[in-house]
């Protein structure tokens, strides 16, 4: 039996302060398929929508990965596959962050807190209101197929280590991020097709989550080989959503706080011992 997570929580910061969560995250099961999704809106006061970017973030990687097919994978490869799979995504995107805008204008209560810079810039570029970063996932005939853009984790478990296959050279240094809302998004979204065979799971987060571990070797040492251990022999995930809630309201950095999974069940634990 493999094993399926998803979880959004407001952080302790955001609910002082009265800010809605802005990430979001979900994960979906068919008989064919399993999609992973976590994205995080941007927190500065530009991005007034960054928790719709967010939700509008998961729904294209949902939407896209829900219509791909094993003939697509088998028609198109590598860097090709890859490009067309980018497209469709910042498409999907930008169609749903352009209808919420016909739908819904700015309010005098968005725009009230901006200098008269910031309300420019919204005004001729609406786009930017819904900055967002955001990380996906899907399984699909033993293929894995995984986009991202900014600083959302997207890490592959394999033989007892953790893997970032989507890590850019090019990575921005310190709190800034790339963003689907930059105009040329496109040339940083990276998507890779690889196999399945030889990893153990995908584990996807926001920085509200990796934050407070520090490095990825406390990471893997403190969550990813206890998890793999407790969910794999206890049989159970249950203990996650707690912790993802706990780190949210007390524990963490007080960033809202994404987790998404998916662990194979066959995994080999005496790998992360």
């Amino acid at each position: 039996m493999d094993y399926l997570f998803s979880k959004s929580c407001r952080g302790f910061a955001h609910l002082r302060n009265g800010k809605p969560c802005q990430d979001d995250s979900l994960c979906y099961q068919d008989k064919q398929r399993v999609i992973l999704t976590c994205c995080d809106g941007h927190g500065g006061d530009l991005y007034v929508r960054s928790d719709r970017g967010s939700r509008f973030a998961s729904e294209a990687l949902f939407r896209v990965c829900r219509d791909l097919t094993s003939n697509f994978l088998a028609k198109y490869k590598g860097k090709e596959a890859e490009e067309k799979i980018k497209m469709e995504i910042l498409c999907e995107w930008g169609r749903l962050v352009g209808e919420d805008i016909a739908h819904h204008a700015f309010t005098k209560k968005e725009l009230e807190p901006l200098d008269e810079h910031q309300r420019e810039i919204l005004l001729a570029n609406p786009i930017k209101a819904y900055g967002s970063t955001m990380a996906g996932a899907m399984v699909l005939d033993g293929k894995l197929v995984l986009a991202g853009i900014g600083d959302t984790e997207c890490l592959l478990l394999r033989q007892g280590t953790l893997v970032r296959p989507l890590e850019d050279e090019d990575d921005p240094a310190g709190n800034i991020t790339y963003s689907l809302c930059q105009d040329d998004a496109y040339a940083y979204i990276r998507v890779k097709v690889l196999n399945l065979r030889g990893y153990d799971g995908v584990l996807l987060c926001t920085d509200g989550f990796s934050g407070p571990f520090q490095s990825y070797a406390n990471l893997l040492d403190s969550f990813v080989k206890p998890l793999m251990k407790k969910t794999i022999l206890g049989q159970s995930i249950a203990y996650v959503n707690d912790f993802v809630s706990e780190l949210a309201a007390s524990r963490g950095s007080g960033d809202d706080v994404s987790l998404s999974f998916f662990l194979k069940g066959d995994a080999n634990i005496r790998k992360y011992r």
